[in-house]
């Protein structure tokens, strides 16, 4: 095995731009949609009681912002972007320390932002059958949350071998990464297709009918991230960790950001098309386009009688404004 002798241009090597860059942009995109989302959801609510999808949200994004925080503040100022042999055994140990603190918060901004995004299908589709799959696929994230944390919190040795491990334990973890990381996109891939059979089922125009899934099956981008990161999950036993995991951290960082924009965007897509519809428009332009499936075959709400010759006998839970009807902001 050759072992390359490092030289000063070697040593002198750095990505901490990129980072600084690609951990930066992830925060205020969070932040801004999920406060788009509240002002949303505050603003079309009964005494602007927030439900448990929001609350979720908001813990996803608090947890997805710290991903971004802890990766600037542990990562390039102690070794990471840079190569191995040029980063102090100190700093070195801060590093690993610090992705001990980015892979919890990683995990909870993961497994919040589903369960919020599964929260929303249960608050907006009324029916039993599907309402059961979503309890079993909380149930089911809920364990697999638990089960990364555990092994996080306690380890196959103790705690401090996370950031200074070596050898078997090392092995031990890239194989516990492997699984996590399948099962996480695995997780995603079906959560984000499992509304579109119900929505395909609702008697409506087609075109509203594609929206509808285009828009719920949006966080499929999220799967693309997690699908690319495992390239990198994949080959992380690499002796120049500080240098060669870059992509990876980055990756993360995005994943959990595009987990909160995707999990935001069925709630404030309505208030973003208003928008567009009033700056295109003006004020003619202004529609009250309202998505229904009924849980029976009649309308309930007199308020929206005037469409009833457009949504008539759905024959499945309805998504519009109002406590018992399940609105969809």
């Amino acid at each position: 095995m050759n072992l390359r002798t490092p030289d000063a241009e070697y040593l002198a090597q750095s990505r901490a731009t990129e980072l600084e860059v690609f951990f930066s942009i992830p925060i205020p995109l969070v932040l801004l949609t999920t406060a788009l989302r509240l002002s949303v959801r505050m603003a079309t609510i009964p005494k602007g009681s927030l439900a448990i999808d929001d609350y979720l949200m908001i813990c996803a994004t608090v947890a997805a912002v710290a991903v971004s925080a802890v990766g600037l503040g542990f990562g390039a100022p102690y070794g990471y972007g840079r190569h191995i042999e040029a980063v102090s055994p100190g700093d070195f140990i801060t590093f690993k320390m610090g992705n001990y603190i980015f892979s919890h918060c990683y995990d909870v901004a993961i497994a919040t932002t589903k369960l919020s995004v599964l929260a929303l299908y249960y608050r907006i589709f009324i029916i039993p059958c599907f309402r059961r799959l979503i309890i079993l696929t909380s149930t089911f994230v809920v364990l697999w949350f638990l089960l990364m944390e555990l092994v996080l919190l306690l380890g196959w040795q103790p705690i401090q071998s996370w950031w200074t491990g070596n050898g078997d334990d090392a092995i031990h973890i890239t194989w516990f990464a492997y699984f996590t990381n399948i099962t996480n996109m695995l997780t995603d891939l079906w959560i984000f297709i499992m509304p579109i059979p119900v929505i395909l089922k609702l008697q409506t125009g087609m075109n509203r009918r594609i929206g509808l899934c285009f828009l719920f099956s949006f966080g499929l981008g999220t799967c693309a991230i997690s699908a690319v990161r495992l390239r990198w999950v994949f080959s992380m036993i690499s002796r120049d960790v500080t240098w060669e995991e870059v992509p990876l951290g980055i990756l993360s960082a995005w994943e959990a950001c595009m987990g909160v924009l995707c999990g935001n965007l069925p709630v404030v897509y309505r208030a973003l098309k208003g928008f567009y519809v009033k700056l295109i428009s003006g004020p003619r332009g202004q529609s009250q386009e309202r998505i229904s499936l009924q849980h029976g075959g009649s309308l309930q709400n007199s308020s929206h009688e005037s469409h009833a010759g457009e949504i008539r006998s759905v024959g499945w839970a309805h998504l519009k404004s109002g406590r018992a009807d399940m609105e969809v902001t």
